[in-house]
């Protein structure tokens, strides 16, 4: 089980490399705004999340051609995306339990 920012911080990076307000604003976005992810836990998360091997801080040719040199680049490795797949099942597991237990499996 991945911890709530850990998976949305993921799945903003799982379409392409951001830099961490890109990330926060999307995370933001999708979430409603319900999530807001303050740069003191994001780059926490990001720190966390690279220590774990699930994302990537990119680096020299490698970070987005035309952007900002100061900006911190971000891409979600390969462990990343097989732990959002993971998270996805697991979530899409108790969705069905939930609609079950209350009568509509479908």
């Amino acid at each position: 089980m991945l911890r709530r920012n850990w998976f949305h911080v993921l799945l903003a990076l799982a379409a392409r490399p951001l830099h961490g307000s890109a990330i926060a604003d999307e995370v933001l976005e999708r979430t409603d705004g319900e999530l807001r992810l303050w740069p003191a836990t994001l780059y926490r998360a990001l720190d966390e999340l690279v220590e774990e091997g699930l994302v990537q801080e990119l680096e020299g040719d490698d970070r987005p051609e035309g952007e900002s040199r100061r900006k911190r680049y971000y891409q979600v490795t390969p462990a990343g995306r097989e732990a959002i797949a993971r998270e996805a099942e697991r979530l899409e597991g108790l969705a069905r339990q939930a609609r079950a237990r209350l009568g509509d499996a479908g």
